[in-house]
């Protein structure tokens, strides 16, 4: 929709003031179903008559409005009946609920916010609107389309919604202020079943904003996605190469972490210097650090220090002493630039990597709390499989003394038993049910996941515990990882001796 377009609907939207007519309400969003504050100011006016169903139908269809203003998810139970979904439609009488003075004015000020800053289909427009004030002053956000290339680079800072984008962008907006570089808002998409946020497929940025350089409180807006946005979205390839190392250092820096709790829960204590992780076998964590990792490793085990002086297990803590900086409490905190955050600090992923196996749809993935960073295909035992809960007890490298054995070139065996993930020399057979229990995966996918996970790393077994895969959802496929894109694979030199000459594995292949 053109910009003068969207002013004409602006303009028509308000003309009768929303707020006190209702019954243009219903009209409006009977002509626009895509205008999500309409929805939510009907909405208002259901839960004021005490007609809770039409109100929590009209809240879902507002979505991220309605949780923007009221701070929690919307849930509908079960579809709203047609018949009363008509009736919403039709005229009938309800209240003119005034509103007065400043809550009025206030209230108005909001709604022309979220029709702009958080834009819901046709009806954005390209207007200067208010949002509400840091130290009552009013900040203003404008929106455009396809930019031109304002701002520079090395200011930008990037911001992860985790699933609330739109309150992401009210703390942004909050402290925008001339001159301080663009903010990329970004997000992983939502997995089908909604429990999971899929890392793995990619992380995008959904828009920016960036102070116009006009005055102290006014904003420039940005939109990368279509659908949140009725308009041209802007080229990204600037902001992607920034986004991608933004990825890869919070993985490394997951992985990091991860690799030091699993040191602490192995022995007792938080280890002293980098090379602790990467002992030959039988101690071997990882096979390997990177420069980055041993850069931030003092800042990461001061980091693990402080979570579990927090959890109160009294680990011993390293000799050296590096201050970390607290976890950001505050909006402008929030907002950290990507070369200002900590290399060390493996926000969002910041709970320890696990490893899930669904044996109802051959997968296995990594993931850190509520985030997959890795999906991989991978062949079972039926039956034969275990499941419950395991540790992966050891890790070594060849188990059949080649990279082509029947183990693969990887193994990892699950709480000291004959049960293992490892490769396999019949890739065929992954996707099916052909082992004797153990979990087979294809070479690339078992050497990144070897990578990846340190000893020590909780494996869960079991049906239907991850969500159906979707379209470029990133499995692996035997040519790398993050959808067989080999510039996502995490790879890790080679600084131990992690094999095992000694023994003969005889795991239930």
């Amino acid at each position: 929709m053109k910009s003068n377009q969207r002013n004409d609907q602006l303009e028509r939207f308000f003309q009768h003031n929303p707020i006190e007519d209702p019954l243009y309400l219903k009209k409006y969003v009977k002509e626009h179903p895509d205008h999500k504050m309409a929805w939510y100011l009907l909405g208002r006016e259901y839960t004021a008559q005490g007609k809770e169903g039409k109100a929590a139908y009209c809240f879902a269809q507002a979505g991220e409005i309605y949780e923007a203003f009221e701070q929690q998810k919307i849930k509908l139970d079960g579809p709203l009946p047609s018949s009363a979904i008509a009736s919403m439609l039709q005229k009938e009488t309800l209240p003119v609920k005034k509103y007065s003075g400043m809550r009025g004015r206030l209230l108005l000020f909001l709604v022309m916010f979220l029709l702009l800053a958080l834009p819901a289909g046709k009806d954005l427009a390209r207007s200067d609107v208010h949002d509400r004030a840091v130290d009552d002053q009013p900040v203003t956000a404008k929106t455009i389309g396809p930019p031109s290339q304002v701002g520079d680079s090395s200011a930008m800072k990037l911001v992860f919604s985790e699933g609330n984008w739109g309150k992401k962008l009210q703390e942004i907006l909050s402290t925008s202020s001339k001159g301080a570089g663009e903010t990329i808002l970004m997000e992983a998409p939502a997995s089908s079943d909604g429990k999971w946020m899929e890392w793995n497929r990619k992380v995008s940025p959904l828009l920016s904003v960036e102070g116009s350089g006009n005055t102290e409180n006014e904003a420039v807006l940005k939109y990368y996605q279509a659908q949140i946005c009725s308009c041209q979205v802007a080229d990204s390839s600037k902001v992607t190469p920034a986004i991608s190392s933004w990825v890869q250092d919070r993985e490394q820096a997951s992985v990091l972490q991860s690799t030091i709790q699993a040191y602490q829960m192995k022995n007792g204590q938080l280890p002293d210097k980098p090379e602790q992780l990467t002992k030959p076998y039988p101690d071997n964590l990882l096979p390997g650090l990177t420069p980055q990792m041993k850069e931030a490793f003092p800042e990461a085990v001061q980091r693990v220090a402080k979570l579990a002086a927090n959890k109160g297990d009294g680990t011993k803590t390293p000799t050296q002493e590096v201050p970390v900086s607290e976890p950001a409490t505050n909006a402008s905190a929030q907002s950290a630039a990507s070369s200002s955050q900590p290399k060390s600090s493996a926000a969002p992923l910041a709970e320890p990597l696990r490893i899930i196996i669904d044996t109802d749809q051959h997968q296995l993935a990594v993931v850190s709390g509520q985030f997959i960073l890795r999906r991989y295909p991978v062949g079972l035992g039926g039956a034969k499989t275990p499941q419950g809960d395991f540790i992966i007890s050891e890790k070594v490298r060849n188990p059949n003394g080649k990279s082509n054995g029947e183990f693969g070139s990887r193994g990892m065996t699950l709480s000291d038993s004959l049960y293992a993930i490892h490769g396999t020399n019949n890739p065929s057979s992954i996707g099916k049910d052909e082992s004797h229990g153990c979990v087979r995966m294809l070479q690339a996918d078992v050497e990144e996941l070897y990578n990846m996970v340190p000893q020590m790393t909780k494996v869960t077994i079991g049906k239907g515990d991850l969500p159906p895969s979707a379209a470029g959802s990133g499995e692996g496929s035997g040519i790398g990882a993050g959808g067989g894109n080999p510039n996502r694979t995490l790879s890790l030199p080679l600084e131990t001796k992690d094999n095992n000459p000694n023994k003969r594995y005889k795991w239930l292949d």
